[in-house]
Order: C-alpha cells, then sequence, then structure tokens
C-alpha cells in the first residue's frame, strides 16, 4: 500500500463525514427557521386578534355611552319641562 492509497482511504471517509455534517447543519437551521416562521406567525394572529377585539370593546363602550347621551339629555329635558309647569 502506498502513501496515496492510505491517504485516500482516509479523506473518503472523512469526506462523506464532513458532507453528512454539512447536511445535518442545514436541515437543523431550516428546521429552526420554519419553527421561528411558525411562532412569528401566530403571534401575529394573536396580535391582530386582540386588536379586533379591543376595536370591538371600544365600539361596544362608545355605543353605550351614545345611548346613555342619549337618555340623559332626553331625562334633562323632561325635568325641565317638569319644572317649568
Amino acid at each position: 500500500m502506498t502513501i496515496t492509497e492510505v491517504l485516500i482511504d482516509l479523506a473518503i471517509p472523512a469526506a462523506m463525514t464532513l458532507l453528512a455534517a454539512v447536511f445535518g447543519f442545514v436541515w437543523k437551521i431550516s428546521h429552526r427557521v420554519s419553527a421561528l416562521e411558525k411562532q412569528l406567525e401566530a403571534e401575529r394572529n394573536a396580535r391582530i386578534n386582540a386588536v379586533r377585539n379591543l376595536e370591538r370593546d371600544v365600539q361596544v363602550i362608545y355605543d353605550n355611552v351614545d345611548k346613555n347621551r342619549e337618555w340623559t339629555t332626553n331625562r334633562m329635558m323632561s325635568i325641565v319641562r317638569d319644572v317649568s309647569k
């Protein structure tokens, strides 16, 4: 066996190991990226839902304030009418 044959016998498994390590690294990084993308999407949807709920709650409060304003105005007018009689 010559030195070249020994080097080739050592280089081939080392190259295959390196290639497998590179594939594993790329797979791990891509898996992490896709997991983070899913997490970001879930958080974005949660934020959108929170904003929708807040807008709905504000609208309900605004509608109730408007109704109370009308009721208060009508009540005040009826009191004024009663007082003037």
